[in-house]
């Protein structure tokens, strides 16, 4: 297995048929159409793709790049939209990897998705040593009004939790967050994470 960057000479319908049986296979709700827009839906999209030598997809993500200003400074934060891996590779830190494959390439200031699956949470933390998280306990003022102004954070509370994001109950079990995190989510809400990787000292 491996991974790699998706390109136009690859064949968009095997990629997103092939995306569409992992979702189903990691029981993930979605449609075909859903999983078709949301890999191709803009053009701007990063898709990191997990396959093996015969080009059979079992794993992807989708990531955006978002610039914006912190404090007069010019910040490009990476957002993970998206990432699905097939359960038989699960538990291997594919996630991590594909996270870190897709920072190194595109060298931003943050990492960032949102999430209810306590996986993905551990997964962002782990790709980095030393970084910001926003969970309580280490979120400021400053960093919620920041992500506030981010489309995909502007309904996050002060507690780091973006309300009613979903339209249904993405993961079936919510109550890691609360026993691991304390982090308390109704069946539509989901949770902001943010990392900074070492490089720069622009958030205090």
């Amino acid at each position: 297995m491996h991974i790699v960057n998706y390109s136009y000479e690859h064949d968009k319908d095997k990629i997103v048929s092939d995306a569409y049986k992992v979702c189903s296979y990691a029981h993930f709700p979605v449609t075909y159409d859903d999983v078709y827009a949301h890999l191709f839906g803009r053009e701007d999209l990063i898709l990191k793709l997990l396959v093996d030598n015969y080009f059979n997809v079992y794993g992807f993500g989708v990531f955006e790049i978002f610039n914006t200003i912190y404090k007069e400074e010019l910040i490009r934060m990476l957002y993970l939209s998206g990432m699905v891996i097939s359960p038989e590779y699960q538990g291997k830190n594919i996630s991590s990897k594909i996270i870190k494959n897709t920072y190194e390439e595109y060298n931003t200031d943050l990492v960032s998705l949102r999430t209810q699956n306590i996986r993905m949470l551990k997964a962002l933390f782990h790709s980095f040593d030393n970084k910001l998280l926003s969970i309580p306990g280490s979120i400021n003022k400053d960093i919620i009004e920041y992500l506030r102004g981010i489309e995909p954070f502007k309904n996050i509370d002060n507690n780091g939790i973006i309300r009613n994001i979903y339209k249904t109950q993405l993961y079936s079990d919510l109550s890691p967050m609360k026993d691991i995190y304390n982090l308390e989510l109704n069946s539509t809400d989901s949770v902001a994470v943010l990392v900074k990787p070492c490089k720069k000292n622009f958030i205090k």
